[in-house]
């Protein structure tokens, strides 16, 4: 399963890190460099073990950490309606 940014959310990278706005909510997500490099990823080419994987080679973290980590963090992108599903 790919999974991929909404198109309409403006984001930008600044200092290793994000600033991702919703303009249906209004809402400005501030991003810190682990989830602002999964944010990069979400562009429907990459399913979530992929991106785990990437997580935990770049960021020389624990593999299951990285796993779960970033499994609760795509979770809360798609509570916030930020992603979609291919």
């Amino acid at each position: 399963m790919e999974l991929y940014k909404r198109k309409n959310i403006p984001w930008r990278i600044i200092d290793k890190e994000a600033l991702v706005v919703d303009p249906q909510s209004s809402l400005v997500y501030p991003f810190n460099r682990v989830a602002a490099r999964i944010w990069q990823l979400l562009d429907g080419t990459h399913g979530l073990q992929e991106i785990a994987g990437i997580i935990y080679n770049e960021f020389e973290a624990d593999q299951e950490i990285a796993a779960e980590d970033t499994r609760n963090f795509i979770s809360q992108l798609k509570e916030a309606r930020l992603i979609e599903k291919l």
